[in-house]
C-alpha cells in the first residue's frame, strides 16, 4: 500500500471510549514504569542526590501517570469531540498526535504548582527552553504507547474478522444441498481441454507451481494431487461459476470443504473440513472477495 493511500485511510482505532481507555491506561503505565527502569533525561542523577527524600521520589513518579492519565483523558474525550478530530484521515491525526503532546505538557506543567519536581527547582519549571525539552520527551514515550494501542487495534479488529468469517462459512456451507455438492467439476489444461472430472465436493483446493496447477481432490477416503498444465488464474475462470475462490497469489480454495479461519505466528489459514493438518494461505488482499461470496448466499 502506497504512503498517500494510507495518509488518506480513516483513523478509527481510538474511535470507542475503550479503545481511548487501552490508549490512556497503556500510556499512564508505560510512562511511569519506563523513567523508573531506565531513569532518562537527568532522573538518576536525582535519585541519586541524597537531598531527594523516598517520598519526593514517590511523589516525582506518581505524578507522571497521574498527569500522563489526566492529559490524554482531556485530549481524547474532551478536545478530540471540541475541535471535530474524531473522525479524521491517518494524515490529520498527526497533527492532533502533536497537539496532544503539547496538552500532555502543560497538564504536567499545571502539576508542578502542586507537586514540585525532584530538587525543588521550580524556577526550572518556568524555563521555557526546560518545557520545550519536556514537550520532546513527553513526544517520543508518547509514541511507544501509540504505536502499541494501534498494534493491538489490528489484531482485534483481524481477529473479529476471522471470527465472523468462520461463522459465515458455516451459513454458506448450508446453502449448498447434497446434489450441488455432487455437481461434476471438469477440470480442463490451458487449451481447455477436459483433463479430469470430479465431484465438486471431492475437490480441495489448487496450488500454483509456475505453469501447473497442482490439483488436490478426495479420493476414497485420502487425498489425490493431479497436475494440470495451466494458469492458477485460467483455471479460476474456467470455474468462475464455482464456490472455488482464490486465497493467496498462489493458492485457490473449495468453499465448501473449508471448515474455519485460523491464526498461527500472526498469519492467517483457511482449516479444510476433510483434513486440519491442511492449512491454505489467505492473504488480506484476497480476504474481501471471499467474503462477498460468501455473504451473497448467507442472510
Amino acid at each position: 500500500m502506497k504512503v498517500k493511500q494510507l495518509l488518506d485511510q480513516t483513523f478509527y482505532y481510538f474511535n470507542s471510549p475503550k479503545r481511548k481507555w487501552i490508549y490512556i491506561i497503556s500510556a499512564a503505565l508505560f510512562a511511569h514504569f519506563f523513567l523508573i527502569i531506565f531513569q532518562p533525561y537527568g532522573i538518576s542523577e536525582e535519585m541519586d542526590n541524597p537531598a531527594n527524600a523516598n517520598f519526593s521520589k514517590f511523589l516525582f513518579f506518581f505524578t507522571i501517570a497521574v498527569s500522563t492519565l489526566v492529559g490524554l483523558s482531556l485530549s481524547q474525550f474532551v478536545f478530540r469531540p471540541m475541535f471535530s478530530f474524531e473522525k479524521v484521515t491517518n494524515k490529520k491525526y498527526i497533527t492532533w498526535f502533536f497537539i496532544e503532546t503539547l496538552i500532555l505538557t502543560l497538564v504536567s506543567f499545571g502539576f508542578s504548582f502542586l507537586i514540585p519536581d525532584l530538587g525543588n527547582d521550580f524556577e526550572k519549571e518556568l524555563n521555557i527552553a526546560f518545557q520545550v525539552k519536556n514537550y520532546f520527551r513527553a513526544f517520543i514515550i508518547l509514541l511507544f504507547p501509540f504505536f502499541g494501542t494501534i498494534i493491538y487495534a489490528l489484531i482485534q479488529d483481524l481477529t473479529l474478522e476471522v471470527n465472523e468469517l468462520g461463522e459465515q462459512i458455516k451459513k454458506y456451507h448450508n446453502t449448498f444441498n447434497t446434489s450441488d455438492k455432487q455437481t461434476e467439476l471438469l477440470l480442463k489444461d490451458e487449451n481447455n481441454n477436459l483433463n479430469l472430472s470430479i465431484a465438486l465436493n471431492d475437490f480441495l483446493f489448487a496450488e500454483s507451481s509456475n505453469q501447473y496447477v497442482v490439483v488436490h481432490y478426495m479420493k476414497s477416503g485420502s487425498v489425490k494431487k493431479h497436475i494440470l498444465r495451466n494458469r492458477l488464474k485460467n483455471f479460476l475462470n474456467q470455474n468462475e461459476f464455482m464456490p472455488i475462490k482464490q486465497s493467496h497469489r498462489s493458492f485457490a480454495v473449495n468453499l465448501l470443504n473449508v471448515k474455519h479461519i485460523s491464526r498461527i505466528n500472526n498469519k492467517d489459514f483457511l482449516i479444510l473440513e476433510t483434513d486440519p493438518k491442511i492449512k491454505i494461505p489467505i492473504s488480506k488482499s484476497y480476504l474481501k472477495a471471499i467474503k462477498d461470496e460468501i455473504n451473497q448466499f448467507t442472510p
